[in-house]
């Protein structure tokens, strides 16, 4: 057989099968001004923007093959340093079903409105709604590995929901890289996954009590 014909093409594989990359975007103009985004089409800021160019720098060095991105473009926004920096080698995806939680009448509403994170608001999804939106959507995906998927908090905290860690408030940096692995063998009582940051680092995870919510 000679060298031309072997398939040097990246494994397509469903995302959960395996380590993916996260990143929330970059600062929104939401995020600036301190509102609830939710479904708004919010674009980044020149922050955010800069944060995106930064975490391109940082992503480039990993053998990704694909980048998966939301409905919305502040994701797009943060993933297109990404992209023009590897060019062909990334299969850009957009998949909706990984959008932010809608939030109702509280979009474009100051965050002190919102009792909670975790609170069902007026006009929008349930908690309960959102986390199997994001799961059914995240367990439909087939991706060239290694993938990154840029999202919102609230795809990361819903993630994190249905991955076994219970319902979480973690600090999610914009344009942060989070590395999802699962450990095989799972763990007796604990989540079959772990969270590293970019020099492998493990990241804790802890439930909220209701009461933070």
């Amino acid at each position: 057989m000679s060298s031309a014909s072997l398939d040097t093409s990246p494994p397509v594989r469903a995302l959960l099968d395996g380590p993916f990359w996260f990143i929330r975007h970059g600062q929104s103009t939401t995020n600036a001004e301190d509102l609830v985004a939710g479904w708004l089409d919010a674009p980044l800021t020149d922050l955010g923007h800069a944060q995106a160019a930064e975490a391109a720098d940082a992503l480039a060095a990993l053998p990704l093959a694909s980048v998966v991105v939301t409905g919305l473009i502040r994701t797009h926004q943060t993933a297109a340093p990404l992209i023009e920096r590897l060019g062909a080698r990334l299969t850009p995806i957009i998949e909706p079903g990984l959008n932010e939680r809608n939030w109702g009448d509280l979009e474009g509403k100051t965050l002190d409105l919102r009792p909670g994170t975790f609170y069902d608001p007026p006009g929008g999804e349930t908690w309960d709604e959102f986390a199997d939106r994001i799961w059914a959507a995240a367990a439909a995906l087939r991706v060239p590995a290694p993938a990154l998927v840029v999202g919102h908090s609230g795809t990361f905290r819903a993630l994190l929901y249905k991955l076994g860690f219970g319902k979480v408030k973690p600090a999610v940096g914009n344009a942060a890289p989070v590395r999802f692995v699962p450990i095989d063998p799972p763990p007796d009582g604990r989540p079959p996954w772990r969270l590293e940051d970019l020099d492998g680092t493990p990241i804790p995870i802890k439930p909220v009590k209701d009461s933070a919510a």
